[in-house]
């Protein structure tokens, strides 16, 4: 088994974990085509550090100076503005910040509550299931309102309860 270059050139820059690493290291002592490769990877890495150092330049001294003195510039003691600004930042973000959290909550429209009521429809439907399966039980026959034809709505309220129980 050999390696190829992109592999290789993982194990020279170090990209590889410690296992695969040493995998590597030890194919690299025994295969000699694979370290032809590596070693070809080394010489371009080392031929490309020193083209790179050889076109370093000296910063020009005017350009230095310059950017030093904005540095000291930067560094100085800040105003009493810019201490009195810095002491309001947070002094106004944190209210302005609870306010709005304020507004989310309240201005955002909740849910409203469930509907009161029962769902009617459901329990008479699923007793006279139940009542059909023994037609001889001693019980009054119950007939949905879906069966007999009339409009549904498939929530009985409290006052409908109330009628029903009074007939």
């Amino acid at each position: 088994m050999h390696y190829n270059a992109d592999t290789l050139d993982d194990y020279l820059h170090g990209a590889l974990g410690p296992e695969r690493d040493a995998v590597i290291h030890a194919h690299l002592e025994a295969c000699s085509a694979c370290r032809a490769l590596y070693d070809e990877a080394a010489t371009v890495r080392d031929w490309l550090r020193a083209a790179a150092q050889a076109e370093e330049r000296e910063f020009p001294s005017m350009i230095r100076a310059r950017v030093w003195e904005r540095v000291r510039v930067i560094q100085a003691t800040p105003s009493f503005a810019d201490r009195l600004r810095a002491l309001w930042r947070p002094m106004v973000a944190v209210p302005v910040a609870a306010v709005l959290a304020v507004f989310v909550y309240v201005g955002v429209p909740h849910a409203g509550p469930p509907p009161t009521g029962v769902a009617a429809t459901y329990l008479l439907e699923e007793h006279a299931a139940v009542a059909s399966d023994n037609p001889l039980a001693d019980r009054g026959l119950i007939v949905p309102a879906s069966v007999v034809g009339g409009q549904p709505t498939g929530l009985m309220d409290a006052s409908d309860t109330a009628t029903s129980s009074g007939q």
